[in-house]
């Protein structure tokens, strides 16, 4: 039976209250070596706990800019922005001790809350 979603969220719950020990991602480094995977349920998880801290700094429609490596937790940010009504903002993050004119750029544009 197709189920019908209004949003990647309801996906995201469904799978995780119908295949919640099911993998759901899995990270390879150099796409060959596996270093973290996570359940739907996990990730739900994750999301959610991502969600209400978001929930308590900000506002539903606002940005939050995402600066993170290649890896699972930027999924999990990704996610609880979704499940806050919040605006995920991605870039890559800047190396160390580099300027890092693109996100200057980002910022000035998307104007994050976060």
């Amino acid at each position: 039976m197709k189920e019908d979603y209004s949003s990647f969220v309801d996906v995201l719950e469904f799978q995780s209250g119908e295949h919640p020990e099911k993998i759901a991602f899995t990270y390879l480094r150099n796409g060959e070596i596996e270093l973290d995977r996570w359940t739907y349920q996990y990730l739900v998880q994750r999301a959610r706990t991502i969600a209400a801290h978001l929930q308590s700094l900000t506002n539903k429609g606002d940005r939050a800019l995402l600066l993170y490596p290649p890896g699972l937790e930027f999924i999990a940010a990704f996610m609880g922005c979704l499940y806050a009504g919040i605006i995920a903002v991605p870039a890559y993050p800047p190396k160390r001790n580099k300027p890092a004119p693109h996100i200057d750029s980002i910022v000035n544009d998307a104007h994050p809350a976060l």
